[in-house]
């Protein structure tokens, strides 16, 4: 199925723009299949890598870890909430150890994770 894991290709991960921009970090991707594989059910990525001009017209703020591969905007059927609350699971339970940071977006529906640098806090909501 897919080339990066079982259920993923790099495709999915690639700039949306169409640059082809898809260096996507191995270790981002090994998280999103646990979280997959977690929920049993297909997660797509609204958005992973960005070239640095497509960041900028999304309103990606300035070194966004999306520029540098290690950061994913995911949503899923069952919606942005259980999938939170599955990574925070997840989290609570020992597991995505390489996960240094997760946002909710509430009114968008997906959930930002991503594995660049640890923060003050691990998870956040935004509306």
């Amino acid at each position: 199925m897919g080339n990066l894991t079982k259920n993923f290709n790099r495709e999915e991960f690639a700039c949306k723009c169409g640059c082809g921009f898809d260096g996507i970090d191995y270790e981002l991707v090994k998280i999103i299949q646990e979280i997959r594989d977690e929920m049993n059910e297909p997660i797509r990525i609204n958005s992973g890598c960005r070239c640095a001009k497509h960041n900028a017209r999304v309103g990606g703020v300035r070194n966004s870890f999306h520029v540098q591969g290690k950061a994913a905007d995911l949503s899923c059927a069952s919606g942005g909430k259980k999938l939170a609350d599955t990574i925070g699971r997840m989290l609570r339970e020992g597991r995505l150890t390489g996960l240094k940071y997760y946002i909710y977006y509430v009114k968008k529906n997906f959930v930002h994770v991503d594995i660049g640098r640890k923060r003050g806090i691990i998870y956040e909501v935004r509306g």
